[in-house]
């Protein structure tokens, strides 16, 4: 094995030490493993250490991050997303299930605009967890559906994995970010159904009814109050037109325009920017008043930037100083050496991202073994593309493994035992993700490329 593949191996194994035995902050992981990494470059390390470290800071990527994060923290602060599924539960409250069903489509919606699967389950979790506890949905049960709806926040886009693996070179290198935008939809809408299956097999099984009449408001008063909160997915539909379609064709074929400036215009940039201009054209009576309100507010969100700016920063740095080493092309030898088949490499792959993510977050998961993991699928011809869809569906389990945030607080919610949620998430949500993320892999389910 050449350098550039013992040095990602000891970025691994410090990470995972220091995640899992320390217990300390993943962001001082990766700034660690970004050290251990330019040890193994000799005596270019002096050379490469500011050029990858500037990479890390100034890449498009994590501006895009930090935007959707502050955008998220705004959607929530503002209360929009609570009025969405009440109209939600207008539409199909009155379902068998329909609780259920309204956490499922709700967890989706809130997934556009926040990546977080523990924000997914507080949030949505809150106010169906009870609607669905008085439709006869045993606790455990409730508290598994919220929990394995949070692996939402790790597929359907935006999210800090995908970030993440738009930052690493070699995918940055062969992935569009408009096209794994499209691409993750895709397989969101696969994620979605899966997860109405599940609900409709569990409703049938244990003979659950609808939310009560008391909890259902009248379709036209539900929509009347809330409509306007609708008007923050814009955000995403008018980047989408303007960069995609015969619109986009059009900006390019104007010559005060052209190509040039279109391929310019990052697409994962103005998505934040233009969801955070609706959401405070649409919350703007529910916003932060005052210089006293706005200071809480700074305060109380500061934590979800201090953890991910690092882990963006050195990952992407350290992805410079591998690839600058020779790493993409000695992982592709080693991995032809192997002579392991596609359908076997896929599974070996989504095997050891579920195990990592068990102990980690989906994020730490994805930073720490995500370009290893590209560079396996890609080298047993993998498209690039479907490659970063499978690696982050398998990662998408982090609502659905034992240590994992989401099910903590989903079972805090609903005042059950953890515990009790570690078989149903297993059977209904982890396995089942597994084999589509593998038929994804595969191309026996299609991902347009």
């Amino acid at each position: 094995m050449g350098t550039a593949v013992w040095a990602l191996i000891s970025f691994i194994a410090i990470v995972l030490f220091w995640a899992i035995f320390t217990k300390r902050n993943i962001g001082e992981a990766m700034i660690l493993g970004f050290v251990v990494t330019l040890v193994f470059s000799g005596s270019q390390a002096f050379e490469l250490f500011l050029p990858s470290l500037m990479k890390g800071l100034t890449h498009s990527v994590v501006f895009a991050s930090l935007a959707f994060i502050f955008m998220a923290q705004l959607i929530n602060y503002t209360g929009l997303i609570g009025r969405i599924i009440q109209i939600l539960n207008s539409l199909i409250g009155r379902l068998p299930g329909g609780a259920a069903y309204v956490n499922t489509f709700g967890s989706g919606l809130f997934a556009l605009v926040a990546g977080s699967g523990s924000g997914i389950a507080a949030t949505t979790g809150s106010i169906t967890i009870p609607w669905m506890e008085r439709s006869g949905w045993r606790k455990e049960h409730a508290a598994s559906i919220v929990a394995g709806n949070s692996g939402f926040g790790s597929i359907i886009p935006p999210n800090s994995t995908m970030f993440i693996m738009l930052g690493f070179t070699p995918v940055a290198a062969t992935v569009g970010q408009g096209d794994l935008f499209i691409a993750l939809y895709i397989a969101g809408l696969y994620a979605l159904i899966h997860r109405v299956v599940v609900v409709f097999i569990m409703t049938k099984k244990y003979n659950i009814q609808s939310v009560h009449p008391n909890l259902i408001q009248p379709i036209g008063k539900s929509f009347s109050e809330g409509w306007t909160s609708l008007l923050i997915f814009l955000g995403i539909i008018l980047p989408l037109i303007i960069h995609f379609g015969p619109l986009a064709k059009w900006y390019a074929s104007v010559e005060s325009v052209g190509e040039t400036a279109m391929n310019a215009m990052s697409f994962i940039v103005w998505v934040p920017v233009f969801m955070i201009v609706f959401t405070l054209i649409v919350g703007r009576n529910h916003l932060p008043k005052g210089k006293s309100q706005w200071v809480k507010f700074f305060e109380d969100t500061a934590p979800s930037y201090y953890v991910i700016g690092p882990v963006l920063i050195f990952t992407f740095a350290t992805s410079a100083v591998l690839n600058e080493i020779g790493l993409t092309e000695q992982l592709q030898t080693l991995m032809m050496s192997f002579a392991v088949p596609k359908w076997l490499m896929i599974a070996i792959v989504g095997i050891i991202i579920t195990l990592v993510a068990t102990p980690l977050a989906t994020t730490a998961t994805i930073a720490t073994i995500g370009l290893a993991s590209f560079g396996a699928l890609t080298a047993v011809g993998v498209d690039p593309l479907l490659a970063v869809v499978t690696i982050m569906m398998f990662g998408a389990t982090e609502g659905s493994t034992p240590t994992s945030g989401p099910i903590y607080v989903a079972t805090g919610m609903a005042r059950v035992g953890p515990e009790k949620t570690y078989v149903p998430l297993l059977i209904y949500y982890t396995i089942p993700l597994m084999i589509i993320s593998w038929l994804i892999g595969m191309g026996i389910i299609p991902i347009p490329l």
